[in-house]
């Protein structure tokens, strides 16, 4: 509790304690200096709190809802295909036997799959980028895979990326995470006769981790 020495009380010493200055300013002076070094030593603390709040909130992103359109959107466009729209029907993402791979299977309803198998390079973390072609310590390659089921075409990554926007644990299910990000990718027949592009993004893929 704040005492202000001008208006309030005097002990019983204060007489003994005044005459220890020269003047009685001096120790008002140093009283009041006392007090706002205290209000400013708790000034700091509470700043200090909030610092570390605002800190653990934004790592910890598992607190978010889950998204209301999780799965993957694309288009694919070249070749074979005519500004096709690719949207899941179903999906698998497995890791390696040591977790420093990943694979995301995808399948239309029309039979068509798109797979991005990832390496090693960069982890799996938000920001990391997959380059097409790409080969890691444990002679991985990072690469795209697209199977047109009519006509029956196999078209495999010739350049582009994956960006992974964001790998959240599962806000409520245990061992679960939460992978999103983006592509940019263009993809060949093995004779070259066609090349398309894959263009789009996946939200919220769930898998074990």
């Amino acid at each position: 509790m704040y005492i202000d020495p001008l208006t309030s009380p005097k002990p019983n010493n204060y007489t003994n304690l005044t005459k220890q200055f020269s003047r009685p300013s001096d120790f008002y002076s140093i009283v009041f200096k006392a007090t706002t070094m205290k209000h400013l030593h708790l000034l700091q603390i509470f700043v200090l709190a909030l610092f570390m709040m605002s800190c653990s909130d934004d790592d910890n992103d598992s607190t978010q809802p889950l998204n209301d359109n999780p799965g993957m959107a694309a288009t694919i466009n070249g070749g074979t295909f005519n500004d096709y729209t690719f949207t899941d029907g179903t999906y698998n993402i497995s890791l390696g036997t040591n977790g420093n791979t990943m694979s995301i299977d995808i399948a239309d309803l029309s039979g068509n799959q798109v797979t991005l198998f990832l390496n090693g390079t960069g982890d799996f973390d938000s920001g990391t980028v997959k380059t097409m072609g790409d080969i890691d310590s444990n002679n991985f390659i990072t690469y795209a895979l697209i199977r047109q089921a009519s006509p029956q075409n196999s078209y495999y990554s010739s350049s582009g990326n994956v960006t992974i926007t964001s790998n959240r644990a599962h806000p409520t299910e245990t061992g679960i995470r939460l992978i999103s990000g983006d592509f940019d990718i263009t993809a060949s027949t093995l004779d070259d006769a066609n090349t398309t592009t894959l263009i789009g993004s996946f939200t919220e893929l769930e898998y074990e981790n």
